[in-house]
C-alpha cells in the first residue's frame, strides 16, 4: 500500500504542480473554464495559488507525512469545490468524474499517512 500511495502523492503532486502553472500563465483553457463556472477572471490566480500549494505538500509529504496527511485533506477540499462549482454549472456526471476520482485517491493519501 506504501508504493500505491507514493505512486499517487507524485502522480497528483505533479498534475496540481502543472494546473497551477495554467491558471499563472493565463492559458486558454484556464481562462474558459472560469468563465464557464461563472467565476471572476482573478480566481485563477487564487486556484493557482490553491493548486500549488496542494501540490507542494503532497510531493513533500513523499518524506514527511504529515506534509502528505495535509496534502490529501487539501486536495479532497479542492476537489469538493470542484464538484459542487461543476454541479451549478450544470456540467455531466462524466465531467465531475475526475474530481471525484482524485478527491478519494487524495483522502486515501491522508488515511494511509496517519
Amino acid at each position: 500500500m506504501l508504493l500505491f500511495t507514493l505512486i499517487i502523492q507524485v502522480v497528483i503532486g505533479t498534475l496540481f504542480a502543472f494546473l497551477s502553472f495554467l491558471a499563472f500563465t493565463g492559458a486558454n483553457y484556464t481562462k474558459e473554464k472560469m468563465t464557464h463556472l461563472q467565476l471572476p477572471a482573478y480566481f485563477r490566480y487564487v486556484t493557482g495559488f490553491v493548486q500549488l500549494m496542494g501540490g507542494l505538500f503532497m510531493q513533500v509529504g513523499i518524506w514527511y507525512t504529515t506534509a502528505a496527511v495535509v496534502g490529501g485533506v487539501w486536495i479532497s477540499m479542492i476537489m469538493l469545490v470542484g464538484i459542487v462549482l461543476r454541479m451549478r454549472a450544470r456540467e455531466s456526471i462524466l465531467s465531475i468524474t475526475p474530481a471525484i476520482i482524485i478527491g478519494v485517491l487524495s483522502i486515501t493519501v491522508s488515511v494511509v499517512n496517519i
